[in-house]
């Protein structure tokens, strides 16, 4: 497959004289009694349902997605373009109609989404590029669900996204016989992919940097060609997200992971009505959030242990961290010791946690070494952000070293968020605790993942503005 189609492009303008970045300008002079707080629904757990439910032959209705982020989204978006009949709800279970945008988003009033599955089989080329937007999740899944086609199809995302290292679901593509062609250097974005795909003797998948490649080859399963020895290589990471794909699939009717081989199936939902769980990542915010502004956070529901992901560790020790959960309110209490967090299956939390410890008891963060393949490198990033705020870290094996009991101070620059959502949304609930006038790169970052992670604090008096700011 030729590269002539390949782009060269600069995806975040830096180096070009005179180039204006968006940026949000927070300035919190607000007196805040108390913050009420939502949390978006899980999007590890409303990608993988949106991609098994297309595959099936069923209508199957996805609940609590009326604060869905960007990233589900996208997935919804590139299932519409491969077929897939998405008809949103309103809150008496009416179809909404459908709205002229050429982005596909749900409608405004939409709480919910009805999927009509097209079967293991059903799914078609999509005849204009699939845009995953900010979603690694998403990407490597459309991936593998691509493989099956024999024509051409493009894949491709954002700044963060094309930057960002696909080597390894890439080898399991070519192990199908699929060919590929992707960017040079620092981009790996758009690929080009061009099925059929054959199956190997035995698919070797390496886990040590990411549990996605497993996931996605499980999920698109259902159309195999034929049966599939599989093989996970390395010491596993994130492996609470692996298990969330193999204990979904299994619920569907695919043969047990643990077997070694998957087979050709069919999805098949017990439950047509699925209750999508809120994402536990995102309350490292909400915790945050009560510790830098010092007032109570009621949260309208907080996920189940079991639908959390590891992550639910901010719940489980929540004292360590100098914080009180009663019921549904979050305060803010003192920590008297640091303590310590194994990250390697919750390393969404390094930034938010790392801020946190910092205000608090102090401690360590160990095991996220595979962080450094997120949407940036947010072992380095984050000693980065945090020092911006005045905050003190240090690098370990594998993670960083934190002392407490420190406070903030306002940056004297431009905060810069390495096109990560979490760095933004951690740099967002810092800028709270600041006397003066906050910019931070990235006025929208925070879609991603939760939409309304600006629009809270403006509904509690806070001055949150987007601007255009010349960095150099």
């Amino acid at each position: 497959m030729g590269r002539a189609w390949v782009k060269r492009w600069k995806p975040s303008g830096r180096g070009e004289k005179g180039s204006y970045i968006e940026v949000l300008e927070v300035d919190n002079k607000a007196s805040i009694g108390q913050i009420h707080w939502s949390l978006p629904p899980s999007k590890s757990h409303a990608i993988r349902w949106l991609a098994l439910a297309a595959q099936s032959n069923q209508q199957i209705t996805f609940h609590n997605m009326q604060y869905a982020g960007k990233d589900v989204i996208s997935m919804r978006r590139c299932l519409i373009q491969m077929g897939v009949n998405i008809t949103d709800l309103d809150l008496n279970g009416e179809a909404l109609p459908n709205l002229p945008n050429v982005d596909l988003n749900p409608h405004p009033e939409s709480v919910a989404w009805q999927v009509q599955g097209c079967g293991p089989n059903g799914l078609k080329a999509p005849i204009s590029v699939l845009h995953a937007g900010n979603s690694g999740t998403a990407l490597r899944l459309l991936m593998a669900l691509c493989a099956r086609f024999d024509v051409p199809i493009m894949l491709d995302g954002d700044a963060s996204l094309r930057s960002r290292d696909y080597s390894s679901m890439i080898d399991t593509l070519h192990q199908f016989r699929v060919e590929s062609s992707h960017g040079e250097g620092a981009e790996m974005l758009p690929l080009l992919v061009q099925g059929p795909w054959k199956c190997p003797e035995r698919l070797n998948i390496n886990t040590e940097k990411s549990s996605q490649p497993t996931s996605a080859w499980l999920i698109a399963s259902p159309a195999l060609p034929s049966d599939l020895h599989l093989s996970l290589d390395g010491d596993a990471v994130s492996r609470r997200h692996a298990s969330l794909t193999g204990d979904m699939c299994e619920s569907l009717g695919c043969n047990p992971v643990s077997n070694d081989i998957l087979k050709p199936w069919e999805p098949v939902f017990s439950q047509i009505d699925l209750h999508m769980p809120p994402d536990c990542s995102m309350l490292a915010f909400a915790m945050l959030a009560s510790k830098v502004v010092g007032v109570p956070v009621e949260m309208a529901m907080l996920p189940l242990d079991e639908d959390s992901l590891g992550h639910e560790v901010l719940m489980q020790r929540a004292k360590d961290l100098g914080m009180n959960l009663d019921t549904n309110t979050i305060s803010s209490m003192e920590a008297h010791a640091p303590s310590t967090y194994d990250l390697r299956d919750a390393n969404d939390l390094i930034t938010p946690l790392s801020a946190l410890l910092a205000l608090s008891g102090g401690g360590e963060i160990i095991g996220a070494a595979h962080a450094a393949y997120k949407e940036t490198n947010r072992l380095k990033h984050t000693q980065t952000l945090l020092a911006a705020f005045g905050i003190k870290s240090t690098s370990i094996e594998g993670g960083l070293s934190i002392p407490g009991g420190q406070s903030l101070t306002s940056p004297k620059e431009l905060v810069e968020t390495y096109h990560d959502h979490r760095m933004q949304m951690t740099a967002i609930v810092l800028a709270m605790g600041c006397d003066q006038k906050v910019v931070i790169e990235g006025a929208n970052l925070h879609a991603v993942a939760d939409p309304y992670a600006v629009q809270r604090w403006i509904d509690v008096g806070v001055d949150a503005k987007v601007n255009l700011h010349q960095h150099w």
